[in-house]
């Protein structure tokens, strides 16, 4: 099936409207018909920024009518759907981030997730001997109205980024950020800025 999507597409690529009639239209709709998500995940990823919109749309993610996504997204565990995910009011997602949505992922209004920023709501050590100690877990991601999280950033299953906080490009964040904190680093870690007038940009850092 996918082999004739892409044939399709050869043959529609002049013509947008059409490769997103048989998208939305043929292909996506049979795929949620018979269970095949990876297919969907798959269609997902090679799919134009309209194209984008209207597949999560299709398989119930919650988007604002004006938080924009941009194309090549990564959606892992997606199970049935997409319900896991939500996006709020002038949101914006960055291009190839990858999201895991073995639990929820929120992202309020205004919040900015800029490029490839991978976001993890499981754990799971398989068969290794890791699982002894640490079974495996879900947990939901938060983040909170205009918060940003900086390109290349990982965050954690079930952190919590607070309103207004800024994540810096390439951080892991383990743990909560409280409203207001900018986080650097790995492990991600609070910072301050000092306000003396011999150094007012340098940074300090709070374990």
């Amino acid at each position: 099936m996918f082999l004739l999507f892409k044939c399709c597409c050869v043959l529609a690529k002049p013509y947008g409207w059409l490769r997103r009639l048989l998208l939305l239209h043929l292909f996506v709709p049979f795929y949620i018909s018979v269970g095949d998500e990876s297919k969907i995940n798959n269609l997902l990823l090679n799919s134009s920024l309209q194209e984008t919109r209207a597949i999560l749309l299709l398989m119930e993610a919650r988007l604002a009518p004006d938080c924009y996504v941009e194309n090549h997204l990564f959606i892992h565990n997606s199970r049935h759907d997409y319900s896991n995910l939500s996006i709020g009011s002038r949101a914006y997602v960055g291009k190839d981030c990858f999201f895991d949505l073995s639990d929820r992922i929120i992202i309020e209004p205004g919040a900015v997730v800029a490029m490839r920023v991978t976001i993890l709501t499981h754990f799971d050590a398989g068969a290794s001997q890791l699982s002894q100690r640490l079974p495996r877990m879900t947990k939901p991601v938060h983040i909170h109205a205009g918060a940003y999280v900086g390109a290349g950033a990982v965050v954690l299953p079930g952190v919590d980024i607070g309103e207004g906080a800024v994540v810096g490009a390439g951080a892991v964040v383990t743990k909560d950020m409280p409203s207001g904190s900018s986080f650097v680093g790995v492990p991600a870690r609070a910072i301050l800025r000092e306000t003396s007038r011999s150094a007012p940009d340098s940074m300090v850092m709070i374990s």
